[in-house]
């Protein structure tokens, strides 16, 4: 058999990682982890086009990543109001949750009364 001729087999293990990943997005959902997560579903679907295991396992180890950093985005109307901001181009405000008032100083996220499983405790703003 010539090399154009082979099945090209999916990787099994990639599979079972998907899942976990997918599982993982919805009980800590990010948007840059989203992001990340799409990447690598394009990768695992494009892999008989490029057939390279090296960059799926590197788009999983990327979505750790960033499923382990507390960080994400900030998207108007989504996470939450922005209180005392100063506009002037992108910069990390903490997100605050819980029965609090919005500081008297700095600017801050009010992320609400409810905690989940491992939030976000800062987002990037652009403004």
């Amino acid at each position: 058999m010539s090399k154009e001729t082979q099945k090209v087999a999916w990787p099994k293990s990639g599979a079972v990682a998907l899942g976990v990943a997918i599982a993982t997005l919805l009980f800590i959902f990010r948007f840059t982890a989203a992001t990340a997560l799409l990447v690598v579903i394009l990768l695992f679907f494009l892999y008989p086009l490029h057939r390279s295991r090296h960059l799926i396992i590197v788009g999983f180890i990327l979505f750790a990543v960033v499923i382990l950093i507390p960080v994400d985005v900030y998207i108007p109307g989504w996470n939450g109001p922005l209180v005392n901001s100063h506009p002037g181009g992108p910069r990390l405000v903490q997100v605050l949750y819980g029965f609090r008032g919005p500081p008297k100083e700095g600017e801050a996220i009010m992320g609400g009364c409810v905690v989940g499983f491992y939030d976000t405790r800062w987002r990037l703003v652009w403004d």
